[in-house]
């Protein structure tokens, strides 16, 4: 987190323009924080809060991006689960040992070369050998990529 960062720059800033030009410069007033930033701190609020939403309000049914109808019972009781938690926790476990990556990533190529893996349908997929990401508070978009990686 840089907030104290920029404080202590934006007070530099305020003194440095007083005593160079005589300028009055109010740092807390002037502060411009970084958007991207903020934009990680609501997202990440969100994501914690998620697990608890009221979804009363909801209709008992509608449609995700890829048309799949999606059923709001169902839903509600996979968002109690805490996906995102769950990825968490299976990242750092894999990544903990590398023992456990190497054999982590021996099933998906195992698995892809012997077609071990099947969607809802019970056609063969193949799972895309990425590397595991972990979130990272400081890189503000590594929830994003972690959550793509799984």
């Amino acid at each position: 987190d840089n907030d104290p960062n920029n404080d202590t720059t934006m007070l530099e800033l305020s003194r440095t323009l007083w005593e160079d030009r005589e300028f009055t410069f109010d740092p807390i007033d002037c502060c411009v924080r970084c958007l991207p930033h903020i934009y990680n701190i609501c997202v990440q609020h969100m994501l914690n809060n998620y697990v608890d939403a009221d979804f009363t309000h909801c209709s008992w049914t509608w449609k995700n991006s890829a048309g799949k109808v999606i059923d709001r019972d169902s839903y509600i009781n996979s968002v109690r689960t805490d996906p995102i938690g769950c990825r968490r926790d299976v990242v750092c476990t894999v990544r903990l040992s590398g023992q456990c990556w190497t054999n982590f990533w021996q099933t998906i190529l195992s698995g892809n070369e012997q077609e071990w893996f099947v969607n809802d349908t019970g056609d063969i997929v193949k799972l895309p050998v990425v590397q595991l990401l972990c979130d990272v508070r400081t890189h503000w978009d590594s929830t994003y990529y972690m959550i793509n990686h799984m």
